[in-house]
């Protein structure tokens, strides 16, 4: 929770620390001190160029603490990280030793702490912190800081849990009492140990469930009722052996010993329960929020988990202008009142939190968390309790605080990958302007030049050239114009398929009318390429856009026909395979080379540039349309030499039976 007062000055981060530097310890303490200690300790580390933590130990006395002085420690945590220190806050039982067992555990050279404020009797057995650290702290130096006109804190006014614990003091005395009475009755039947064991058991129950208080003074009203009630004696507190005495001592030492024991496993077992809650909520944002690749979905998720957690309404809000903020998830914020969105903007604005139970700003019923990226807000975490008027401790605005710090940074690291993303695309669509800027140059170039140049020839020689040279050039643009056809085809198609406006018209076809087509509109291209086709009979229909893997059976034929001398022939085969159609377009050429057999398929990828004229988006289109009909296509050399592209279809269900009467005829002849 962040200081009102605070400056921007105060909260930039501190400068790199120099290698080898020192490092400096804060131990906060739940009173005002804290904030003055925090803020000399960290001109010291300033000045001193050092890395400095503040530690707060919490023991089970902290759970009796009023809830002004809780917030204070978390208000202290709060600040020291802000002001660039490494907050931590850890359990124990003794203060003293878990300050020094974590300043040697990281190196620290110097320890700060507050004046201490304990009453005279407490300095004069030399019980107090300050000479705990001094006397065990060996070479670490122990620097004692008061502020200026400070006073000891007045004591908290009674109220909720001052009530709580009268009450759990007269539990404690009711359970003796009932222990007392259970006494009487079996105190004909049983030996004077067997009772003492009968009220140890009494102790070790009211310890279970009762603070340390009233579990250590429950020792005491035990050894004074059995000593009271049962030795001798009777109705006296003066004891007649002194073995009655000896054991009333060791029942009264081993019963505040068992109290004592008891109390510090219930707070261990309530720092083992929050830690373990904190660290399953933590843990399960994470795995949430990492497995999300939209940001509004990220948001609805962080926000549902954020609203289950602390059983609230959640709301996250972000900037729509530099004055305005716009619910994106969550709960929806409707800014009724013009304090809440004031305290929203006043979060989004300083980077703090701010709201109900903070210390800032909290006239208002929710609380506004700031989600901080890159030392800078993203966004507000709006969260109001559906109990009215409920608060969270210390402990849960913590929580808050991480898990709106992953909320934060999952948010950053979306927009990063989608910057990422506008980039690679920026990258990507330069690099397709170079090449189709390279292939203008080139392949569309050539195709004019020629055309040009022989309708020049036509019209200057129109009445010298004889009839055969006229066809010649005639026949030149023909084939020049198709070329440069086919090629704006290609960039076209590509330019379809990429951006996902191609339409798909899927209908049962016979595979034989398919490549019949394709092989019609290549018929005089494949005179030097004789063409043998292997198709089975009993081919099933397919669902396919006839048009489309016509243009697949073209660009692979063409591909053939430019890297094969001519004269090498063609095959065309297919055959049923694992619910698959399976076609193959093979030829007898050089083959490809070993480990391209995946790159040919990439946009304006030519195995040997120059080679042969083309854009290289023939087997891009081929694979783009395959993959649409949700097969797959792929290349590799034959074993007799050539390459083969082959490329799968699947057989959908449902097909209509072929109707082939006169194949039928010839089988019944």
């Amino acid at each position: 929770m962040p200081d009102p007062g605070l400056g921007m000055a105060e909260t930039s981060q501190p400068e790199p620390i120099a290698a080898g530097g020192e490092r400096l310890l804060v131990c906060l303490d739940p009173s005002p001190f804290s904030i003055p200690l925090i803020r000399a300790t960290k001109r010291i580390a300033d000045a001193q160029r050092a890395k400095w933590y503040a530690l707060y130990v919490e023991t089970p006395a902290h759970d009796r603490l009023p809830r002004e002085n809780q917030e204070q420690v978390a208000q202290a945590l709060y600040l020291a990280a802000k002001l660039g220190a490494q907050a931590v806050k850890v359990s124990g039982f003794r203060i003293g030793d878990e300050i020094l067992a974590f300043a040697r555990e990281n190196g620290v050279s110097k320890i700060f702490v507050g004046k201490p404020y304990a009453r005279r009797w407490r300095r004069f057995l030399g019980t107090s912190l300050v000479d705990h650290l001094i006397w065990n702290c060996g070479p670490i130096d122990v620097f004692v800081i008061s502020g200026e006109g400070e006073e000891a804190a007045p004591a908290p006014a009674p109220g909720p849990k001052r009530r709580r614990l009268l009450k759990e003091y007269l539990l404690a005395a009711g359970g003796v009492s009932l222990c007392t009475g259970l006494g009487f009755f079996l105190f004909p039947y049983l030996a004077l140990t067997n009772l003492a064991m009968i009220y140890l058991l009494t102790v070790v129950i009211i310890s279970s469930f009762l603070a340390r208080g009233p579990a250590i003074s429950s020792s005491f009203f035990s050894v004074a009722a059995f000593a009271f009630f049962f030795v001798p004696e009777y109705f006296s507190f003066a004891v007649a052996n002194t073995e009655y005495a000896i054991t009333l001592l060791v029942m009264l030492l081993v019963s505040i010993l068992v109290s004592g024991l008891t109390a510090r496993v219930r707070h261990q077992a309530r720092v083992a329960r929050e830690q373990e809650r904190q660290t399953a909520a933590l843990f399960e944002m994470s795995q949430n929020l990492t497995a999300i690749n939209s940001l509004e979905e990220l948001l609805q998720v962080a926000s549902e988990q954020l609203s289950r957690i602390f059983q609230s309404r959640v709301a996250i809000l972000m900037p729509r202008t530099e004055e305005e903020l716009k619910s994106r998830a969550g709960y929806p914020f409707v800014d009724e009142d013009v304090r809440e969105g004031m305290v929203a903007k006043w979060a989004f604005k300083h980077g703090h939190l701010a709201g109900a139970g903070t210390g800032t700003l909290s006239a208002v019923k929710s609380i506004y968390l700031p989600l901080i990226a890159s030392q800078h807000a993203i966004g507000v975490l709006r969260l109001e309790p559906l109990q009215p008027g409920r608060v969270l401790d210390a402990d849960s605005l913590r929580l808050l605080e991480a898990l709106g710090s992953q909320v934060g940074l999952a948010i950053e690291h979306e927009n990063l990958s989608r910057q990422a993303q506008g980039v690679q695309l920026q990258m990507e669509a330069e690099r397709m302007r170079n090449t189709l800027l390279s292939s203008v140059s080139h392949d569309l170039r050539t195709p004019l030049t020629v055309i040009a140049g022989s309708a020049s020839t036509l019209l200057e020689g129109e009445e010298t050239l004889d009839r055969f040279t006229k066809h010649e050039l005639a026949q030149s643009i023909f084939e020049e114009a198709r070329r440069l056809d086919r090629l704006v085809h290609n960039l076209l198609e590509m330019s379809r398929l990429q951006s996902g406006e191609a339409m798909f018209h899927k209908e049962w076809y016979v595979l034989e009318e398919v490549i019949g087509s394709a092989l019609a509109q290549l018929d005089p291209q494949l005179h030097d390429h004789p063409v043998s086709i292997n198709l089975p009979t009993d081919l099933p229909l397919v669902q396919i856009d006839a048009l489309l893997l016509e243009r697949v059976v073209i660009n692979l034929l063409e591909n053939s026909m430019k890297y094969t001398p001519p004269g090498t022939p063609l095959e065309i085969s297919a055959r049923v395979e694992d619910q698959e159609l399976l076609v193959a377009v093979a030829d007898r050429g050089p083959g490809l080379p070993p480990g391209e057999e995946e790159r040919i398929f990439e946009k304006f990828y030519q195995v040997a540039p120059g080679s042969a004229r083309g854009a290289g988006l023939g087997l891009t289109i081929c694979r783009s349309i395959i993959e649409a009909h949700g097969g797959r296509i792929r290349a590799a050399n034959r074993p007799e030499g050539g390459a083969v592209f082959s490329f799968t279809i699947p057989l959908g269900e449902g097909a209509p039976l072929l109707d082939r009467p006169l194949q039928e005829t010839a089988e019944k002849n």
